[in-house]
């Protein structure tokens, strides 16, 4: 016995560690645990086919709780207790900006999956190690506004009714919003924040049934979905579309009638036409029983896939090195093609505003309604 303790202690010195920093608890849990997931699939396919360097790659997981003051502690052990060479994961734009000092002061690789807002940016526009996975914030709404433009030529949308939490998810940004809408021909009839799980919703929604949108749309957290969508019922705010942009949506909110035919972006789908995305799907269900929608599932892979193929042609945990070979990434995704190249501040990355689709939950499912050469369903306006 321990002989065996030796042996198995001696195979794991020197495995490659990686970080990962996600919320599995708190306001993007559900997220979170889809990333989580997302990762021990490619930890799985990765081991199986020789690891990293040689060595079954190791992750190390930690919970930021959603919060930022857990973030940091979080942050600083995996990198200076555990002594991780890379940190992965990154959901929250207010956590991701809470631990950019530490990620500088102790010049941390960063694959980050997550964290779209642009004051993240601006945090790490000067850190060379950084690569962001997920589109920027303005990558996001170039892919909504180029939706609602549809919207308006074909459904005669003028008016919109903005609801946004008061974080910088929601915040960051949304002068620049409100002027780009009205830059297009939108009338804003309203532009409200709000508290992200407070669930009061009463007002806000009065103060828009006044205005009288065609479109609503809320950026906000999977918590505040059901509270806006119960509130909007209750008060028969009659809209053309719902529009919502969280990162993730509440676990079974596709079967809750209150759903039906709120639309939102995501980045992936199960119904995906890429070989990737297909493949994706398959060893997904094979390991977990289930299928997620979502995009943080696959999003978490590609990012452990890549970055452990990028240390592996480094020959190294050199981070210069592995800067060098992600840079060069060049493959096919369940998200289509992923390569790295500058965005406005920051030097490295991946998805643009291309990768996105717009989905309406019908018939108990997310179903892609646009662009139009994705779309399975039409689109339902409800004016």
């Amino acid at each position: 016995m321990l002989l065996t303790g030796v042996l198995l202690a001696l195979s794991g010195a020197g495995a490659v560690k990686v970080g990962v920093l996600l919320p599995l608890s708190g306001s993007g849990s559900v997220s979170g645990q889809a990333a989580r997931n997302g990762y021990l699939l490619a930890l799985d396919e990765i081991n199986r086919a020789g690891g990293v360097l040689g060595k079954p790659l190791d992750l190390a997981f930690a919970d930021d709780g959603s919060s930022p003051a857990k973030a940091v502690p979080e942050f600083v052990k995996l990198v200076t207790v555990d002594k991780v060479d890379f940190m992965a994961g990154g959901v929250s734009s207010a956590t991701s900006i809470a631990i950019s000092g530490p990620a500088k002061q102790y010049n941390t690789f960063m694959a980050w999956i997550g964290a779209a807002a642009v004051p993240v940016e601006d945090a790490f526009a000067d850190h060379k190690y950084f690569f962001h996975y997920h589109p920027w914030s303005y990558y996001n709404f170039e892919a909504i506004l180029d939706y609602f433009k549809y919207l308006k030529r074909s459904k005669g949308a003028r008016n919109i009714a903005i609801a946004y939490e008061d974080g910088p998810f929601g915040s960051a940004g949304i002068d620049a919003t409100v002027a780009a809408f009205k830059k297009a021909g939108f009338n804003v009839v309203m532009s409200e924040k709000f508290k992200t799980g407070s669930g009061n919703f009463g007002p806000l929604v009065s103060k828009a049934k006044a205005a009288r949108p065609d479109i609503l749309y809320w950026v906000g957290y999977d918590t505040d979905a059901l509270p806006l969508a119960t509130e909007i019922k209750q008060q028969n705010l009659q809209l053309g579309l719902i529009y919502g942009t969280p990162p993730s949506w509440p676990v079974g909110f596709e079967k809750n009638k209150l759903a039906d035919n709120i639309a939102g972006l995501s980045l992936w789908l199960p119904s995906s036409p890429q070989a990737e995305s297909r493949k994706f799907v398959a060893a997904y269900k094979q390991k977990f029983g289930n299928m997620t929608e979502e995009y943080f599932a696959p999003l978490a892979y590609v990012n452990l896939k890549t970055l452990a193929a990028a240390i592996n042609r480094a020959g190294s945990t050199d981070k210069d090195k592995v800067a060098a070979e992600l840079a060069k990434t060049n493959t096919p995704t369940p998200f289509g093609p992923l390569t790295f190249s500058k965005s406005l501040k920051t030097q490295y990355q991946g998805f643009k505003s291309g990768n996105w689709l717009h989905f309406q939950f019908l018939g108990d499912s997310r179903v892609p309604v646009y662009p139009v050469k994705f779309a399975q369903k039409p689109m339902v306006w409800n004016k």
